[in-house]
């Protein structure tokens, strides 16, 4: 017997749901050029890209991981008190923007002239929905 086709999206994988957030995420902009979902610890769950873009998303995300517990675990030291839970870089014309949240971290790469805020909320609502079907509470 063949199931019907309202219960198909609920077959989904959790793979399936995260790429299809993360696709959502991309396509909300053109000037969106890279998105990318890594574990705390490194790993690329996901990512999704435009055509002209050349990166891997598996090496980006753990050195961005690795980057932000170098420079939390030195700003720790500098400062006594710190936790770093976004991070912004200029990359030309472009900005890298690293949003974590608990065991989760967002990358995203957008273009410059997009709307700062625009790109925090949808990293926000993103990381939200994401910590949500992963299960995961969100870490105030």
């Amino acid at each position: 017997m063949l199931s019907s086709t309202s219960s198909v999206p609920s077959r989904r994988t959790l793979t399936e749901r995260v790429q299809q957030k993360l696709n959502e995420i991309l396509e909300s902009s053109d000037l969106i050029k890279f998105v990318a979902l890594v574990t705390m610890d490194g790993f690329t769950i996901a990512s999704g890209m435009r055509n002209n873009v050349d990166i891997n998303p598996k090496w980006l995300g753990a050195l961005i991981v690795s980057s932000i517990k170098n420079l939390e675990l030195n700003l720790r030291k500098a400062l006594n008190e710190a936790n770093l839970s976004e991070l912004v870089i200029s990359l030309g014309q472009d900005l890298l923007i690293v949003k974590s949240i608990g065991k989760l971290a967002l990358i995203m790469i957008v273009d410059r002239a997009l709307d700062m805020n625009f790109v925090m909320y949808e990293i926000e609502e993103g990381l939200s929905d994401l910590s949500t079907d992963l299960g995961l509470g969100r870490k105030e």
